[in-house]
């Protein structure tokens, strides 16, 4: 679905232009929308392309309005251009929220069992799908600004095709072109309603996952808490350094072998809960071949477990 061609009859005609309609301003400001569209300089085009549609001179407005159309009509196509793989967006989300109801599950297990290990590590699990979920939120966020700055360009397009038909009821291609935005829009906001409810998906598991993990840190010796645990369960607690990294699961792992004391029987569980929530995703098992540096096999100097 392509857009009809740009109108640029009155690059030739300009000079007759100037004689008849006495309007030298019009015709410059048209000539340059049309030289800085053909350029690419989209935002320099559509201000020139504004200020001759506004002129009001008959033999100007029409083409100007229908090539302001094609400006804004690549506006919101170069906007999207900063999207990520549309459908490995949907994906994303999908584990993220599949590794939540897990974790959630495995937390009501721990809680029934009452037995410390599992308590943590159901913690930890949960502790990683709250992360999981944030990364989701927030690139989910970011694609719908997008799309809706997309949308608000595209139905500005629309809107000047149709008026450059009411000038000039002859012009077939405006016409033409109205109907493949229309079609544009009609496919974005398909897209923009499947993010939307994979989103309240994971505003909800985000609240179900904030949950359990407040309850499995009930139990938990205080000792072996870490002071930022509270600050986790922020909404506006940005992780800058892990946010969007694909080896989050590494660095967890890393910074909890160097910030707290690892007995080979932890290292190893720490090693297996890993490796189940990486096979979990269907991505690198990130967990697998884990060995503790030397500094992790040293004991800390802090009291108590820091994760």
């Amino acid at each position: 679905m392509n857009l009809r061609p740009l109108a640029i009859l009155l690059l030739a005609a300009s000079p007759a232009l100037a004689v008849t309609s006495g309007k030298q301003g019009a015709r410059e400001f048209y000539n340059e929308g049309v030289g800085k569209l053909g350029k690419g300089e989209l935002r320099d085009a559509e201000m020139a392309l504004r200020k001759a549609a506004g002129s009001e001179v008959e033999s100007v407005q029409p083409l100007a309005l229908y090539n302001l159309g094609h400006v804004r009509f690549r506006q919101g196509e170069e906007t999207l251009k900063g999207e990520g793989n549309r459908q490995h967006l949907l994906d994303s989300s999908v584990a993220a929220v599949n590794i939540a109801e897990e974790a959630v599950r495995n937390g009501g297990r721990a809680l029934e069992s009452d037995e410390l290990k599992a308590i943590i590590a159901a913690y930890m699990d949960a502790r990683a799908a709250q992360k999981d979920l944030r990364i989701s939120r927030d690139e989910t966020s970011r694609t719908l600004g997008l799309i809706g700055s997309a949308l608000e360009r595209w139905r500005r397009s629309v809107g000047d095709f149709h008026s450059a038909l009411e000038l000039d009821a002859s012009n077939g291609d405006a016409k033409a072109n109205a109907a493949v935005v229309e079609r544009k829009i009609e496919e974005l906001l398909k897209f923009k309603k499947q993010i939307e409810q994979q989103s309240e998906q994971v505003s909800e598991k985000r609240d179900d996952v904030k949950a359990i993990k407040k309850k499995l840190r009930g139990k938990i010796p205080k000792d072996m808490q870490r002071e930022s645990d509270d600050e986790e369960d922020d909404d506006d607690d940005k992780d800058k350094d892990e946010k969007g990294d694909p080896k989050i699961g590494e660095k967890q792992q890393q910074r909890l072998g160097s910030d707290r004391e690892v007995s080979p029987d932890m290292a190893r569980w720490l090693k297996e809960t890993m490796k189940r929530r990486t096979m979990s995703l269907g991505t690198q098992q990130e967990g697998e071949g884990f060995k503790p540096t030397e500094e992790q096999r040293r004991p800390s100097q802090k009291k108590g477990r820091d994760w």
